[in-house]
């Protein structure tokens, strides 16, 4: 019964995590994407093409995105926490 609660307990605190992180790479992708459309407004498309940040900045904004289906896919279906742990963790 107490390794019942207590991987109860980790899961749910496994879940409080990825909703966490939802959040915080939602916030990524959005200030990503502002400050491309920014970029946009002011560089030319060959600035644009030949900057590093603008490259960087689109990466990240696609692997948050990647990151959020993953997440919510997770989150979905539930967590596979013991995969994770290992039952002789529990």
């Amino acid at each position: 019964m107490a390794k019942t609660t207590k991987r109860k307990k980790q899961e749910a605190q496994f879940k409080n995590k990825l909703r966490t992180m939802v959040g915080c790479v939602t916030h990524m992708q959005v200030v990503a994407d502002q400050a491309m459309e920014m970029a946009g407004r002011f560089m030319t498309a060959e600035e644009e093409d030949r900057s590093d940040a603008c490259r960087v900045i689109e990466n990240l904004s696609c692997a948050c995105e990647e990151a959020l289906q993953v997440l919510y896919e997770e989150l979905q279906r539930g967590t596979r926490l013991h995969e994770i742990l290992g039952e002789e963790n529990m």
